[in-house]
């Protein structure tokens, strides 16, 4: 499940998808909880659900499919990941612990260099 614009900043919705059939399932009219806390009553069966991270989804589906496992996919934990990785950095810009194994790093990287250089003479 994701959400979808239907006309961007305007109008959004959910569009639900069978990932093992590669199929689309159905379209939601907006991206409420309770919308979609009223399908899976209607269609049981599904085993995991697979959403972003909108909390709007979280709840939705706590409400209305408790026993159904919950994953994220591919895009959204890259995405997660990617947020980490940023803020860890800008976290420690400034801060002498990367600087001073960047420049270790450097060093080696400098010395293997070389001696690659002398090798090939």
């Amino acid at each position: 499940m994701d959400e979808f614009a239907f006309h961007k900043g305007c109008a959004y919705g959910t569009v639900l998808v069978d990932v093992e059939a590669g199929r689309g399932v159905d379209v939601l009219p907006d991206r409420t909880s309770e919308t979609f806390a009223a399908w899976p009553a209607e269609h049981p069966g599904a085993g995991i659900i697979c959403r972003d991270r909108a909390s709007v989804y979280t709840k939705a589906v706590k409400e209305a499919a408790p026993d159904v496992r919950e994953a994220a996919d591919r895009r959204h934990l890259l995405q997660s990941l990617s947020a980490a990785v940023k803020k860890t950095c800008r976290q420690h810009r400034n801060r002498n612990c990367l600087r001073k194994h960047t420049e270790e790093e450097a060093t080696v990287a400098n010395l293997g260099a070389a001696t690659d250089a002398v090798t090939v003479r």
